[in-house]
């Protein structure tokens, strides 16, 4: 029975063994591919890549010299887009950040409060070593009751305040790709 079970465990470890090599082999396979086809360059509108028009035998010295300098031209960047209001797409993006940002930390603050009256109700029920604990724990429950309910409306207004700017973004005619 050992002996079977010693059989198995080490043809499974093998199969491993040589399914990692092989799945290793074939990302290096597939980022060299990738590398290959991410490597060419389209310098003309008539879709010539930099390596042909170099090595092309055929080509004559203008189209050589307009893809040298188009190489060596760097590129324009194109006018902003702006909205109705005046925003670019920088406004709006920390604008958005900034909201999840807050939205974030508030839920993490609800989730600390909601954390901690569970181990004060927790602590309540079990430790006997206090004399009076329902006056002494239960003004700590108190408490944090009060600062859970406080910490989940400011985590209403967070998301309010999101769903608001994205309404504020469509009003002003910015794509919505600006609130990601």
């Amino acid at each position: 029975m050992k002996r079977n079970l010693v059989l198995v465990a080490l043809f499974f470890a093998s199969a491993a063994n040589s399914f990692s090599q092989s799945v290793v082999e074939t990302a290096k396979k597939e980022r060299a591919r990738q590398q290959a086809v991410n490597s060419k360059v389209v310098v003309t509108s008539n879709t010539r890549t930099a390596n042909s028009i170099e090595s092309g035998s055929t080509a004559n010295a203008s189209a050589k010299a307009s893809a040298a300098s188009t190489q060596t031209k760097p590129a324009e960047k194109p006018a902003g887009i702006v909205d109705k209001n005046g925003h670019d797409e920088k406004f709006w993006r920390a604008a958005f950040q900034k909201a999840r940002d807050d939205a974030q930390r508030t839920a993490a603050r609800v989730e600390l409060l909601d954390l901690k009256i569970k181990q004060l109700n927790t602590q309540l029920l079990q430790d006997s070593t206090i004399y009076n604990r329902e006056n002494v724990i239960g003004a700590e429950l108190t408490t944090a009751q009060k600062d859970l309910e406080q910490a989940r409306k400011e985590a209403d207004l967070a998301k309010k305040k999101i769903s608001d700017l994205e309404d504020e973004l469509r009003r002003a005619g910015g794509p919505a790709g600006w609130a990601r």
